[in-house]
């Protein structure tokens, strides 16, 4: 009886709603660019093709269900340029995309600066403090696809770079505050990001 009467009420007000004005889309802070390969329950296939119930492996070994998709644009000549990982640096097997607000995880080295967490989230912003990570402005207009998960997760993305997606409760583009990972800001996860690699090539 409820269903019957909720669905007549649904009705009556679409029928009599105003049209709404044109939203203006949030800015793009976060997100996993198309093209980006990402490993799904039957092998590494490109973020685009995901679907809602799609299962996507995780950092802790286990596959997680897609709840949502958000799909974002990024226009040719935006404000913000991406951010271009060679292939071979940072884990990546090829070139990477990198929207600058997506949070990349790292092994912190056990740096005394960052406490005793393994593993710290940097903006992939800071990833240019690497001389051979650098700006690149898209030639066309940009994809970009945040996965949400029922908790927040770190997925593998280009084999070996680890990408933190939100839960559908956060919402894409936002960190929870009791997020299990520590999170840097840019200028310290840049200065983390040097004395790393101090200690990879000593």
């Amino acid at each position: 009886m409820f269903m019957q009467d909720f669905a007549k009420i649904t009705t009556e007000f679409t029928l009599v709603s105003r049209q709404h004005p044109t939203v203006v889309p949030a800015p793009v802070i976060g997100g996993i660019v198309a093209g980006t390969l990402v490993e799904g329950a039957r092998g590494w296939v490109p973020v685009e093709t995901l679907r809602i119930g799609d299962k996507v492996q995780t950092l802790d070994g286990g596959l997680a269900r897609v709840h949502a998709l958000d799909r974002r644009t990024l226009a040719q000549a935006a404000e913000s340029a991406l951010i271009l990982v060679p292939g071979g640096t940072h884990d990546a097997c090829s070139d990477l995309m990198l929207v600058p607000g997506q949070h990349v995880l790292m092994d912190t080295l056990d740096d005394a600066l960052i406490g005793a967490a393994p593993y710290a989230l940097v903006p992939a912003v800071a990833l240019t403090s690497d001389p051979l990570v650098r700006h690149r402005f898209p030639g066309a207009t940009v994809e970009v696809i945040t996965p949400m998960f029922a908790d927040e997760e770190i997925i593998f993305a280009h084999s070996g770079v680890l990408l933190h997606c939100p839960s559908v409760i956060d919402g894409a583009g936002r960190y929870p505050d009791d997020s299990f990972f520590p999170r840097l800001d840019a200028a310290t996860a840049r200065a983390f990001l040097i004395r790393r690699a101090q200690r990879l090539a000593a």
